[in-house]
Order: structure tokens, then sequence, then C-alpha cells
């Protein structure tokens, strides 16, 4: 028995991207495990109240803004790092004039949003005159991880790059603690914005460890530079498909808030608490996978060509796919146990733990599809064909809106849930064929030659 756990360790251990993915997704889990426990403090310290709606919309709003621009980021740098650094060419120089041309961007947009937002919330939802203030002044404090969440993600994808996954994976679990930390020390003084302003502190935090661990490794001379060049014009063309594409996929979740304000009192709470749930596994089984894949596929394509990464995306989308609808069908069977384990506490209240349970369930429909669907994008990010993605994400969102305005009906916050899980299937089956099909179209070719 002994020689056969050693033997496949060693195979285990020989597979750089089985054994990347591996201890990825364990330090991911480390780190990102902390920060799916911030809602559950805030659960049981603030429970489901006007007020928490009025945090987590605006909270979703300030994520919506960020993600737009940070995943994209974390993942398109990849390969232009790994071409810099096999043109000898100055890495810190090229993460320096990013992290500079995207502050000044971010500062404006940041301006923008804070001018113009609170005139438009008061017509697109229907929050009152308390809420919609309370709303705004949330987003003011919150407006600088606008910032500091692209910064941060382009330093981890620049370790990513370095293959140095484990500080990355893990830095999340820093900005929890802090977060943890200000929200325990200040929420009796400063109620909902402890939360906040516990999010901007964990985030200062998180990019001044991975600011460190780049000088501490020596990889390179790490400076902000405000020099517009012609490689950094190229990156910023080839991500501003994939930009707008995110702008249309983190439309969703605000869509979501939106019209989840227009159901009774702490309907947007209920969507926020559930959703986190549904992140967790989200969380488990793909952050890891996806970071290490985008890494060994850019290589195998970039030396092998585009059999040998169609090759890898169906063996590995064949075992993803299993493990995730396991994993999927354990979660609905214990989902009422979870709820109650995790928000059965403190202030919250109890009559609204199985509408929770309820809403996440109809999360995890979604989850096979959903992890499906986020492998076969990151073929296409390989591919850089960030035009089609861009495409799709609006169609995604149409279908979205269309379907809570009918879903909601019937169902309140779960018909929410349930729309968001319609669209990944849609976005699975759509993604798979295309797949498919070049796929055929490639072995064809190579026959016939």
């Amino acid at each position: 028995m002994a020689i056969k756990l050693k033997k496949l360790w060693t195979q285990i251990r020989s597979r750089a991207l089985v054994w990347d993915t591996i201890t990825t997704t364990g330090w991911s889990t480390v780190g990102k495990g902390m920060g799916f426990l911030v809602p559950f403090f805030i659960a049981a310290w603030f429970g489901v109240t006007a007020e928490t709606d009025a945090f987590f919309f605006a909270y979703g709003l300030i994520l919506f803004f960020s993600m737009i621009f940070a995943p994209v980021v974390e993942s398109i740098i990849v390969p232009y790092i790994a071409e810099a650094r096999s043109n000898n060419e100055d890495v810190g120089k090229f993460v320096g004039r990013i992290l500079g041309i995207s502050g000044i961007g971010l500062l404006a947009l940041v301006g923008i949003v804070l001018l113009v937002i609170k005139p438009v919330l008061s017509v697109i939802t229907r929050f009152d005159q308390q809420s919609l203030d309370l709303v705004y002044w949330i987003l003011v404090e919150t407006a600088p991880l606008i910032i500091l969440l692209v910064w941060t993600s382009i330093l981890a994808g620049t370790l990513n790059a370095y293959k140095k996954f484990v500080f990355p994976a893990v830095s999340p679990l820093f900005r929890a603690v802090f977060n943890i930390g200000f929200i325990f020390i200040f929420k009796d003084a400063l109620g909902v914005h402890a939360i906040a302003l516990g999010y901007v502190v964990g985030e200062i935090v998180r990019l001044a460890i991975l600011a460190g661990v780049i000088q501490r490794l020596k990889l390179f001379k790490l400076g902000l530079s405000f020099n517009l060049d012609l490689k950094l014009k190229e990156f910023l063309k080839t991500a501003s498909y994939q930009v707008i594409g995110m702008v249309a996929v983190g439309f969703n979740p605000v869509v979501d808030r939106v019209m989840a304000s227009w159901l009774k009192e702490g309907s947007v709470s209920v969507l926020y608490y559930a959703d986190r749930l549904y992140m967790i596994p989200v969380t488990f089984i793909m952050t890891g996978l996806l970071i290490t894949l985008l890494s060994h596929w850019s290589k195998g394509y970039y030396e092998l060509g585009s059999k040998r990464l169609n090759d890898d995306v169906q063996r590995i989308v064949r075992i993803v796919g299993f493990i995730s609808i396991l994993i999927m069908l354990f979660l609905i069977a214990i989902h009422q146990q979870v709820v109650q384990m995790v928000f059965g506490h403190g202030v919250f209240d109890r009559a609204i733990l199985s509408e929770v349970g309820w809403v996440w369930l109809c999360y995890l429909f979604g989850f096979v599809p959903y992890v499906i669907s986020q492998i076969l994008n990151r073929r296409l990010l390989i591919l850089k064909r960030t035009k089609l993605l861009f495409a799709l994400s609006f169609l995604w969102v149409s279908i979205n809106i269309i379907l809570n305005a009918v879903l909601m009906h019937f169902l309140q916050a779960a018909g929410i849930a349930l729309s968001t899980t319609v669209v990944y299937t849609l976005a699975s089956i759509i993604l798979f064929n295309l797949f498919i099909r070049e796929t055929k179209a490639i072995n064809a070719k190579e026959i016939s030659n």
C-alpha cells in the first residue's frame, strides 16, 4: 500500500499542471476560505435589515466596476509577461506602466461614478431617501476598492506568470483577517460603515503584501510609471474587448440587485447571502484550476499548436465536469442543513433561513454549467478571441434581464437566482458546441494534410 501511495505521489509531482493545480487550489482554499467567512460574521452581527440592504447594494456596485477590470488584467497580463521575459525585456517597467496608467484612468472613473450615481439610483431603485443616502455614502467609503482591487490583480497576475502561484492564492487570507478585525472593533461605533471601511483596509494590506513579495523575491524593480508606450497600447487594445465584455458580465449581479430592490425589504441581503454560499464551492473547484490552466495552456498552445490545446480542454472538461456534478448533487442534498449551520446564529431572523436556502438551491442548479463555461472561456482568452467573448457577454445580460422580470414575479428572489442558472446553462451549451465544431475542423485539416 505504501509503495502504491509513493508511486501515486511521484506521478502527481511529475505532472506540472496537476501539481500546480492541487497546490494552488489548496492555498486558494486557505486564502479565500477566510474571505467567505466575512458575510457570515456580517449576518451574525447585523442580520437582515434596510442597512444591510444598502451596504450589499453599494458593495455590489463597487465590485461591478472593479470586476470589469480586475479579472481581465489578471489573466491577460500572463502571456504578456511571458513574452517580455522571453525577450529579456524589463518586466518591472511594463508592470509599472500598467499600474500608473490604470491608476489615472480608474481615479477618473471613480470621480465620474460618484458624480452621477445618486440621481441614477433614485430612478432605477425603489429605496427610500434615507436608504438611498446611506447607499451613496457607502459608495464613497468603498470607492478606493476599485483602484486597489485592480492593482492587486495586476500584481497577482504578474506573480502567476512567474508561476509563483502560492502568494496570490493565499493573500486574500490576510485581507479577510484585517477586514473581520476592523468590523468587530468598530461595528458598534460605526454600524454598517465599519463593514465598508474594513474591506478597504483589508485590500490595502493585501496590496502591500503582494508588492513586498515581488521585492523580496527580487523578480524585478517595482514602481509607478505613466509612459504609454507601444507595448502597453497593444496590451490595452487586446484587453479592451474583454473589458467591455466584463461590463456586461459584471452587470448581471448589479441588475440582479437592482431588481431585487423592487421586491420586499431584505431581498437584496437574502440574494447576497445565498450567492456567497454558492461561490464557496465555485471558488474551491475553480480558482486554482483556472489560474494554472491559463499559464500551462498558454505555453502549450504557443509551442504545440491548437490541436494540443483542444485535446487538453476536452480532457479537463470531462474530468472537472464529472467532479462538479458530484459536488452539486451533494450540496443540493444538504443545502438546508448548511444554511441552518451557517446563518442560524446571532441576530439573523430564523424565518428567513428557508428563503436563503431556496435561493441558494436555485443557484446550485447552475453550478456545473458555470464551471464548464469558465473552462471554455479560458480557451478563448488564450486564442485572444476577446471580440467573441464581448459579443456573448451582451447576449447573456439581455437574457438575464428578461428572465429576471418574468421569474421574480412568481418566485421573488429565488426567481432572480434561477435566471442566473439558466444563463449559465445557455452559455455552457453555446460555448461547448463552438468548441466541438472548431475541434472537428482542426482534426479534419490535419487529416487532409
